[in-house]
């Protein structure tokens, strides 16, 4: 007679993915949880400097006093340069931070399909076991 199938397996698998996952999502020691996503952005070889926050909003417009010999359209150009260059990183890092919290959302479903995975394939090693045994008992009534 064989052994009922053991759910351990499975459930020690999926054990192994949420815990993995749990790492990835742990913050690292270099970045502080309340450190606030910032873009950056320069032009005009570094004369024009901005800086953008969340939500889209620049937060700080340095300029060299050397970029005010520049032209009007030149010094218009810079400062646009910059300003769309800090807006693309702000958003490259609101996309990265967005990912982290999404990663936190995926470990959740995982520790509830854990749970609900080793629930369902306990109840089918018991159905199976069941089974084998009427299979037995009729084997022997003949």
């Amino acid at each position: 007679m064989t052994s009922p199938i053991d759910p351990t397996g499975l459930g020690g698998t999926l054990a192994d993915v949420v815990a993995a996952l749990g790492r990835a999502q742990a913050p690292s020691g270099d970045q502080s949880e309340q450190e606030p996503t910032i873009g950056r952005g320069e032009a005009a070889d570094g004369r024009v400097r901005v800086r953008a926050v969340l939500p889209g909003r620049i937060e700080n417009l340095e300029l060299d006093p050397s970029v005010l010999r520049l032209s009007g359209e030149e010094f218009a150009r810079a400062i646009e340069s910059a300003v769309n260059m800090a807006l693309a990183d702000l958003q490259g890092r609101a996309v990265a931070t967005a990912g982290a919290a999404d990663l936190g959302a995926l470990t959740d479903q995982l520790k509830d399909i854990q749970f609900n995975a080793e629930r369902q394939f306990t109840k089918l090693t018991v159905s199976l076991v069941e089974a084998q045994e009427q299979l037995t008992r009729r084997a022997g009534d003949r």
